[in-house]
Parts: C-alpha cells; structure tokens; sequence
C-alpha cells in the first residue's frame, strides 16, 4: 500500500511540471467589406460574401453616374441651348485576413470618390440680359473594410497586438456643405465586463499599433475597421436669372481613403509558477529511491 502511495506521488510530481494548454475559441465570424455609390437617380450597392472559411479575401467596388442637365434659355442675342454633364461616384473596399489557432491578422481599405460633374463656364457675351437656370445632381459614396472577431479563451492569456492604422483626404474640393469622412480603428473589448483593453481610432491621421498586456479568461471581440465617405449635394438654383453673367464654375470634387495594414491580434500561454526542472527530478527521484527501498524491506 505504501509503495502504490509513493509511486502516484511520482506520478503527480512529474505531471505538475507541465502546464496546461490556452485554447481560443472563435464564438463569431463578422468580417465584411460593403461599397455604395449614388449620382442623381443611379445607384450601386455591392457587399462580400459571408466567411466561409479562416481565411478572407475578398473586394467590392460600386459605380453610379447621372446626367446632369445644364439649361440655358435667351443669353442674350446667343439665344438658348443646353448640355449633359454627368455627376459620378465610386467607393471601393477590400480585405485579407486571417484567424489561427491563436491569431487574427489581417489588412484592408476602403476608399470613396466623386464630382458633380464637368460644368462649363457661360455669360451673356453682349450684355443684353436674359435668363438661365443651371441644375446639378448631388452624389454620395461610402466604403468599409471590417475585420471583427468574437472569441472566448478558457484561461487568462498575454496578447501582443501590432500593425499600422491610416486615414485621410486625398482630394476636397467644394462649396461648405458638402462631407466627406474617413477613419481607421482597433478595438479590443472584453464583452462579460465591456471593457476595452485597447482602442485607437484616427482620422486624417496615421498610427502604428504596437500593444501588449494580459487577458483573463473570458468572451473578448477584435474589430478593426477602415471607413470612407464623400458626399457632394445637388443644386437646382437658378443662376443669373435677372442679367446673366455666370462665374466659371469648376468641378466640385471628393476623394478620401482609410485602410488597416499587418494589423495581428497574437495569444500565448502566461508561464505559470511550476517547481523547477531540477527540483521535480530531485523529488521524483526521491519518491522512486522511498519505493525501492520499502520493495526491498517487504522482500528481505
């Protein structure tokens, strides 16, 4: 009896200096990229396909153009006439991506542009009055690249999050009142306690991610996301109605892009206080040199 004691004391010795393995459970799988485009009465709307698997990679793009009615009625001893010319959008958004046994990683971007469309300049050459209206479609185009992630770990874990973050205009040019918006982000949140072990957001702004820290055990959600947006209104005043001299009127233009590159959300296992090598041997050697010499006794 003592000697099946002594050796499960072995036994127990030799297994308390392994430890336990971390497990990361995805719980949910939302990653996206959607593209919307909208000039005058045209519209496009292109979203990706679900995950259907670790890895995401996929791209959408969205185009829309109206024709934009330029009307001209009695300028002067030039007398009447008219023109097409067209407002435009496009948005476009992509992403790659992918979740391991302990890592989500992944970059993406999105980007939306448009214009009302290429308005000439006109006047009343000789001055002898008259009339004219000048009407133009409004246009709008947003985009968004979303990496999100809902996972669970069953014991507390050290993470390292890193990657590079950028947001900004590359074109606007317009009237006050029109929009145009770009951000990039990452959030990391724990959802049984809401909340957030990291969050940066910019905006006309770059940042690289360079996090670490420690989880406990527990529900969590990664997002990282790229949105862009313009939006160009419309104007059906009428111009110079009374004597007309219209101004030169330039193209009202917008253009912007956020985007999220190398960003990994990376886990491993906290090292945990176990005996040291050379003391578990010591021990184990211990008990094995107690049950031969209690065999030996029970034999002599």
């Amino acid at each position: 009896m003592i000697r099946q004691i002594l050796l499960g004391g072995t036994a127990a010795v030799l297994v308390a200096g392994s430890a336990s393995a971390l497990t990361m459970n995805v719980t949910g799988d939302n990653r996206a990229v959607e593209a919307n485009a909208f000039a005058g009465d045209d519209g496009d709307m292109q979203l990706g396909p679900a995950p259907a698997s670790n890895i995401y990679d996929e791209q959408v793009n969205a185009s829309a153009s109206a024709n934009n009615q330029l009307l001209t009625q009695n300028l002067g001893s030039g007398g009447g006439g008219g023109g097409f010319f067209g407002a435009v959008a496009n948005a476009g958004a992509g992403q790659f991506s992918e979740i391991g046994a302990l890592s989500i990683s992944g970059s993406g971007f999105a980007e939306a542009s448009g214009n009302h469309g290429d308005i000439p300049d006109f006047s009343d050459a000789d001055g002898s009055g008259g009339g004219g209206g000048l009407s133009f479609d409004g246009f709008a185009a947003d985009a968004q690249s979303v990496l999100d992630v809902l996972f669970s770990i069953d014991e507390a874990a050290a993470f390292d999050l890193s990657g590079f973050l950028a947001a900004g205009n590359e074109l606007s040019d317009g009237p006050i009142g029109n929009d145009i918006s770009n951000a990039a982000s990452a959030v990391l949140v724990n959802t049984d306690t809401d909340t957030a072990a990291f969050k940066t957001k910019v905006s006309n702004d770059s940042t690289i991610l360079d996090e670490s820290g420690v989880l406990a055990a527990g529900n969590y959600r990664f997002t990282v996301r790229a949105d862009a947006s313009v939006q160009g209104f419309g104007d059906n005043s009428c111009i110079g109605c009374g004597s007309f001299t219209v101004a030169p009127i330039d193209v009202r233009g917008y253009a912007t892009s956020a985007g999220y590159r190398g960003v990994a959300l990376e886990l491993s296992a906290i090292d945990k206080p176990i005996p040291e090598p050379v003391t578990t041997t010591l021990a184990a050697m211990g008990l094995g040199a107690l049950v031969l010499r209690t065999s030996r006794r029970r034999h002599s």
